[in-house]
C-alpha cells in the first residue's frame, strides 16, 4: 500500500529543535524512561489530530513515553491509526520497534535511548557491530542505538539516559523523515492507470 500521508513537521522550519537544550542537564536519570512529567500540559494531546499534535510536541519541555511512541507511528506510516496507549504499545512491540522487557509507562518521560532504539528500526540503521551483535541480544540494545544515531547526527551527543524535549523530538522527526525518503523507504504513491481502449479501437 501507498504511503497516504507524510504529516513531518520539517525540522527546518519556524520549530528550533535546539531551543531548550539548556533543559537536559535536568533530564539524566538512572535507568531510562523513570518518572512522569512534573507539570500537566495545557491541552490533551490525545484530542489532537497528527498534524496539531506535532506542533504541540514543538512547546512542551519533555515528551512522555506515550507522546514519542505515537510520534513514533507517524514517521514510519505518515499517521497514526492507533486510539489509546495499549493499541500503541501492542502495534510497537508487534513491529519491534520497543520490547515489553523495557517496562515502558505511558505517562513516564521518554529517554534518548529509546527513542533512538525505534528510529533505527524505522530507519532501518544497522550500525556498528556492537549495536548489531550485542544490541540484537538485549544487551545495551538503547545505548548503541542512541550512539549511532549522534554518529550520524540524528540526535545531539549526551547519555542515553537524557530526557527528549519536545523541540529534539520534532528535529528529530524532521532529520529521520528526510533519512527514509533519501534511502527509499517510501512507498511509490498511488496512482490511475489511463483506461484502456475498447476492443476494435486505436490507442
Amino acid at each position: 500500500m501507498a504511503r497516504k500521508t507524510r504529516h513531518i513537521i520539517d525540522h527546518r522550519g519556524t520549530l528550533a529543535g535546539g531551543a531548550v537544550v539548556g533543559l537536559l542537564s535536568l533530564g539524566v536519570i538512572l535507568g531510562g524512561c523513570g518518572r512522569p512529567r512534573k507539570t500537566a500540559p495545557d491541552v490533551d494531546p490525545g484530542t489532537l489530530d497528527d498534524m496539531a499534535f506535532q506542533a504541540y510536541l514543538a512547546d512542551v519541555p519533555v515528551v512522555t513515553v506515550d507522546e514519542a511512541c505515537r510520534a513514533m507511528l507517524i514517521l514510519a506510516d505518515g499517521e497514526d491509526k492507533t486510539q489509546s496507549w495499549t493499541a500503541r504499545r501492542d502495534e510497537l512491540v508487534r513491529r519491534g520497534l520497543i520490547r515489553s522487557a523495557w517496562g515502558l509507562r505511558p505517562d513516564h518521560v521518554a529517554d534518548r535511548g529509546t527513542v533512538a532504539y525505534m528510529v533505527c528500526e524505522i530507519c532501518r540503521i544497522g550500525g556498528g557491530v556492537n549495536r548489531l551483535l550485542l544490541g540484537s541480544w538485549g544487551l545495551g540494545d538503547r545505548r548503541y542505538a542512541y550512539r549511532e544515531l549522534v554518529h550520524i547526527g540524528l540526535m545531539p551527543a549526551g547519555t542515553e539516559w537524557q530526557y527528549v524535549t519536545g523541540g529534539q523530538m520534532v528535529a528529530l522527526l524532521g532529520k529521520a523523515d528526510a533519512l527514509m525518503e533519501k534511502k527509499g523507504l517510501y512507498e511509490s504513491e498511488a496512482f490511475e492507470l489511463e483506461a484502456e481502449p475498447e476492443v476494435g479501437q486505436g490507442p
